[in-house]
């Protein structure tokens, strides 16, 4: 076990770091999925379930902020400061950041103890009263996961710069772990409350990890809070309108939330379980890519070299394009099929798979695109300049809204759903015609072709699948085993059909996934430079 910790907690290069997040991410996703088919089996779609969506929406706001903001910010500034200043100045970074988080932190805790009850009223309106006195008593428990994960996210980003990838991973998978093993504990006991109790306890077992292993990593932690740090305060700088744009970004699903909470009830679960479905893929294609650009972006913008940071960024699209875009397309046609064999049992019947599956397909071409556009923003915040992805995400969300209102009454959840994802597309448009102008190029006569070679692959593989759909239909009654088999008969030949398109049509992604194939079954051979 030692040995394996070890080989986990050494630096890796982009490769190895990919495999191990990858790797990392598809067991989180499992567990994260087991823990999520447990709930909807023990709760199915109820008020209960309405309750515990509505209260997660402050928690997980925070999370985005403390995340994405924070996390976008801290890596370009930490970069620079550790390349001009060396180690002993980026521990004292860290150090005030995270007494200035934990202040916060507390802060934040006491302003919603306070308002509570007005939070949860305004994010479910057209919920009834004892849901939302549900929904107040759950988010109190939910708490204590904004000071934990504050903290956490400023010692994630260290050990990601650090390139300690599997170690990164190793923390998450065992926070998921703790959360599960909970739930299938407690669930009799505790009933809905389970679902904050489980999170609050895998987050404090996953900070506790953390701050262990970034000590024993050289983390000097210093209690040390004075403001006036020029470092410290240019990292705030550029994370203030980082945090505003994350935070109106956030309006965008909770304005999904308030208009499904008029609709009947357990519409406010179903939107929550396609947006969570919609999560647990984003985890496994496009957080390893995000998390790897981050550091990379960053570091070469710290040599202002914009010529590698242009080759970066393409290369980076391109590895992307190629497994997220025939993703998007199988859950477009088959996201109504996967859902029940995933978690139609118990109280999750067969209505509640068409209602999540339809909801989850008009999400899914926004993942032929979403991690692009992170990218892009990456690109921004390495060089600093983060008010145009912040001007861009306040367009889409008052464009987000308004699609919402015109769409909710035609399609009702799906409406919401397909909102976001053009929504979505249009900022990634927005992000990359403002960078090119920027940059003066972003090496587009590279990876457009090569997307439109691999968005071609994807149609003609879409085209199979609606074939297969009906020749091999999936009922949703029959046997979990017969429900398998028929699907199988459409996913397995069009995956293969994708792959053999991309190949003939001359992509140049598929040969480097290729040459990296064969020197895995043939160790003799080089390996390509990924």
């Amino acid at each position: 076990m030692k040995k394996v910790l070890n080989w986990l907690g050494g630096k890796k290069g982009k490769g190895a770091g990919f495999s191990l997040l990858s790797i990392g991410n598809l067991l989180i996703a499992f567990i994260t999925y087991l823990r999520f088919a447990e709930i909807a089996q023990i709760f199915g779609t109820t008020w209960q379930t309405d309750a515990a969506s509505i209260a997660m929406v402050i928690p997980i706001l925070l999370q985005q902020v403390i995340f994405t903001a924070f996390g976008a910010v801290f890596m370009p500034v930490y970069s620079k400061v550790i390349l001009q200043k060396g180690d002993t100045a980026g521990n004292r970074l860290i150090s005030r950041i995270i007494n200035w988080m934990s202040l916060s932190g507390a802060l934040l805790i006491g302003i919603v103890l306070l308002f509570g009850s007005s939070v949860v009223r305004f994010i479910g309106p057209g919920a009834e009263e004892n849901t939302l006195v549900l929904a107040g008593k759950i988010l109190t428990i939910f708490l204590p996961v904004i000071f934990l994960n504050s903290i956490e996210g400023i010692l994630h980003n260290f050990l990601i710069y650090g390139k300690r990838y599997g170690l990164v991973s190793f923390v998450r998978v065992f926070q998921i772990l703790v959360s599960y093993i909970i739930v299938l504990l407690g669930h009799e006991s505790l009933g809905i409350m389970v679902i904050p109790v489980s999170g609050v306890a895998g987050a404090f077992v996953s900070f506790s990890i953390c701050a262990v292993i970034s000590l024993r990593l050289r983390l000097h932690y210093q209690l040390t809070i004075d403001p006036r740090d020029h470092d410290f305060r240019g990292m705030v700088r550029l994370a203030m309108p980082v945090i505003i744009g994350v935070v109106t970004g956030f309006l965008g699903p909770v304005a999904d939330k308030v208009l499904a909470s008029f609709l009947r009830t357990s519409s406010v679960t179903a939107l929550d379980y396609a947006s969570r479905i919609r999560n647990l893929i984003r985890i496994i294609l496009i957080q390893p890519i995000i998390i790897l650009s981050t550091v990379s972006l960053a570091k070469i913008a710290a040599e202002n070299n914009l010529k590698k940071l242009k080759s970066e960024l393409s290369s980076f699209i391109k590895y992307f394009s190629y497994y997220a875009v025939p993703v998007s397309g199988i859950l477009v046609v088959l996201s109504v099929p996967l859902i029940s064999i995933l978690f139609q049992r118990g109280n999750f019947g067969p209505e509640q798979s068409q209602r999540i599956g339809y909801a989850l397909a008009f999400y899914s071409p926004w993942f032929a695109q979403l991690g692009i556009g992170r990218i892009v923003d990456r690109v921004f915040y390495s060089l600093k300049e983060p008010i145009i992805p912040v001007i861009i995400g306040i367009w889409g969300v008052m464009a987000n809204i308004l699609l919402n209102i015109i769409l909710l009454q035609p399609l009702g959840i799906n409406g919401l759903a397909l909102a976001t994802t053009l929504t979505s597309g249009a900022k990634t448009l927005f992000l990359m015609y403002f960078l090119r102008k920027r940059l003066g190029g972003i090496n587009g006569s590279d990876f457009i072709p090569e997307y439109l070679k691999i968005l071609l692959s994807t149609v003609v593989m879409a085209g199979y699948l609606l074939l297969s759909s009906r020749l091999f239909p999936v009922e949703l009654n029959a046997s979990l085993s017969e429900r398998i088999f028929n699907i199988s008969l459409s996913i397995v030949p069009a995956v293969f059909i994708y792959v053999v398109i991309t190949a003939l049509v001359g992509s140049k992604t598929y040969r480097i996934y290729a040459d990296v194939v064969k020197c895995k079954l043939l160790p003799g051979r080089k390996h390509p430079r990924v």
